[in-house]
């Protein structure tokens, strides 16, 4: 085991698909840039050269439309995007191009591309370049959305993502480049779509993804000192989703929490709600809490951009009043 940062983890992994196959070449602006989008690409030019590892205008839709014909011509390419808000500017390559080809081709063709996204939170730089879109992605059939919340998370799943062949949105956030963790070495790949329990519990059952994995964390340890026992679990990827989990984990706490990086609406908790509804109906004892961004645009002032987002405070509050004729 080895402790990195959570970009040294990313560059670990992609270093060691890089070398285990030489299909696999990586493209990005700035990709070769001193800071390598904070250490999670820095030195691969010299290490692998820059036909493996090159820089690029600004041009997401024809850059991604690139990635698609080399994926379909047995390449392996891997797009760094950096803002996942510009994605937007190629919706047309990724979900009528590279989501749609291998049913479009009666699955004689696949479209191995891996896309890293980051979303911004608090670094100040507003409503567009601090989006939360994995939950359209993710309503997308034929692409994979994964979302780490560690840095061991993160080399396993990018590792699995660029052996896939499957075209993959890869979600990563800004605060989580101010961690660090161990890693194993070499790197292991991580299965898609199984999620992992962080912390069992018996009273509510907290699923999270990303940075917001963390966060509950963090509200389960101010639960304990109430006698609550929060249960969480990391969901690592929503496309595959492990619904098996989810149902297993709240068919025995009979509570649950769903704590997203995105919008309140139209997001994780709404599919959670649907799983639930659908598998175990009746199963819970209280209504579902939702934490995540509120339905606005995020602001330019850090004090409104604080307020934005979730805060402990109100979360522990929610749970403890929800609770309160259980827990009294």
């Amino acid at each position: 085991m080895t402790t990195m940062a959570f970009g040294h983890a990313l560059y670990t992994a992609t270093a060691q698909a890089m070398e285990a196959d030489a299909r696999i070449f990586a493209y990005g602006q700035g990709i070769n840039d001193p800071g390598g989008y904070w250490g999670s690409t820095a030195g691969m030019a010299e290490r692998f050269t820059e036909a493996r590892c090159f820089d690029v205008p600004l041009s997401e839709e024809a850059l991604i439309g690139m990635g698609v014909g080399a994926a379909l011509l047995g390449q392996h390419p891997l797009y760094v995007a950096l803002r996942i808000d510009f994605l937007l500017l190629a919706m047309n390559q990724i979900i009528n191009h590279a989501a749609k080809w291998v049913d479009a081709s009666g699955h004689r063709c696949a479209v191995p591309l891996t896309i890293r996204c980051i979303i911004g939170k608090e670094w100040g730089q507003s409503a567009q370049h601090s989006g939360a879109y994995h939950a359209m992605f993710s309503q997308v059939p034929g692409l994979q959305v994964v979302m780490p919340s560690n840095p061991s998370d993160a080399a396993g799943l990018l590792l699995t993502s660029l052996q896939s062949r499957v075209p993959t949105i890869f979600v990563e956030a800004k605060p989580l480049y101010e961690m660090s963790g161990e890693v194993a070495l070499p790197v292991r790949p991580l299965l898609l779509g199984q999620a992992h329990v962080t912390r069992w519990g018996n009273d509510i059952t907290f699923i999270a993804v990303s940075y917001m994995v963390e966060f509950a964390e963090s509200v389960a340890d101010r639960l304990e000192e109430h006698g609550v026992s929060a249960e969480v679990l990391d969901l690592r990827t929503l496309a595959p989703l492990d619904e098996t989990a989810i149902i297993e984990s709240v068919r025995r706490t009979g509570r649950v929490a769903v704590f997203d990086p995105g919008w309140q609406r139209f997001g994780l908790a709404a599919e959670v709600s649907r799983i639930i509804t659908m598998n175990i109906p009746g199963s819970l004892s209280t209504p579902l809490i939702s934490a995540g961004q509120k339905w606005e645009h995020t602001p330019g002032g850090c004090f409104r951009e604080h307020s934005h987002y979730p805060l402990e405070g109100d979360v522990v509050r929610a749970v403890l009043r929800q609770g309160e004729t259980i827990w009294a």
